[in-house]
């Protein structure tokens, strides 16, 4: 069988020398690794370098070519490794860097990933993942809050900083702010926590997790979407310390919050994309006044 970039370590270096065989690189071009690898120089081509006096270079070079014509030719072997060694590291690092994707506050995005798989990246929040090679490395990581629709296949992932989430062709939410909440809306997910001691679960449609503190609490629920899809953001009990950060991530502002008690509960929700309505439905039913002054929302009992 014909060595190939998956199995020669050497195959990658001889196709920049200029290496291949004529079958080598007849059969390379008909892989997908090889159209990765023509993406990657197209991509390196827009990168730009310093700007050359072509006229001073052309006559530096005559120069040394005048002053050098009865000079042996000398093959300085260790510089053409170096280069070469350069190239590869380099080429091995684009590779394998990531691409991040991130929102800002009140803002929302579908991602399309290679596979078909479809990510809607909610308000203030980020996803990276390897730019190149990606059947061979399914990992999203997120910071925020996103809802995946994920394409049949195996090896998918997400990371967050609570633990790992292992799909099976599937739809689910994941929020990971200052609580980390989890729920599966179609097929089947595995979360494993960063503590290698705990049992990894098993959510199915409608199952749920909450994480606080450490705490992991497992729930269900029966909604066809996450509510903030539709535009609304919905709390049960929640504390209103809760409450207020999370309008922090659909609108550009905060809150002075010395002269109110934040541990309170509050059940209700607001819209996304109406500031004054938000703060009317979040802080009239508390009883609690406000005023904003330069996107600084005063709190008053």
């Amino acid at each position: 069988m014909m060595k190939n970039y998956d199995t020669d370590d050497t195959f990658l270096g001889r196709w920049i020398a200029g290496e291949l065989s004529e079958e080598e690189l007849v059969d390379f071009k008909k892989t997908e690794t090889y159209k990765q690898f023509k993406l990657i120089n197209e991509e390196s081509q827009l990168l730009s370098g310093p700007e050359i006096d072509v006229e001073a270079a052309l006559k530096n070079v005559k120069q040394n070519l005048a002053s050098n014509v009865s000079k042996p030719k000398t093959i300085r072997l260790w510089q053409t490794i170096s280069i070469a060694a350069i190239l590869v590291i380099s080429l091995g690092y684009f590779i394998n860097s990531s691409k991040t994707i991130s929102n800002g506050i009140g803002s929302t995005q579908t991602i399309v990933l290679e596979d078909g798989s479809k990510i809607d990246l909610n308000a203030n929040s980020s996803i990276s993942y390897k730019r190149f090679f990606w059947s061979k490395n399914k990992t999203v990581n997120l910071n925020g809050e996103a809802y995946f629709n994920i394409s049949k296949g195996h090896g998918f992932k997400v990371e967050t900083s609570k633990g790992t989430v292992r799909v099976l062709g599937t739809e689910f939410n994941i929020k990971d702010r200052t609580t980390f909440e989890l729920k599966c809306y179609e097929g089947k997910v595995e979360f494993s926590q960063n503590n290698k001691t705990s049992t990894p679960k098993i959510l199915t449609e409608g199952m749920q997790i909450n994480i606080e503190d450490n705490r992991i609490e497992d729930l269900t629920f029966q909604e066809d979407f996450p509510n903030w899809k539709n535009g609304v953001s919905k709390f049960n009990e929640q504390p209103l310390a809760l409450v207020l950060q999370e309008l922090t991530h659909y609108y550009k502002i905060n809150f002075n919050t010395q002269d109110i008690d934040t541990s309170r509960l509050f059940s209700g929700s607001f819209e996304n994309n109406n500031l004054e309505l938000a703060l009317k439905s979040t802080l009239v039913p508390m009883g609690i006044s406000y005023k904003i002054e330069d996107n600084i929302c005063i709190l008053s009992e």
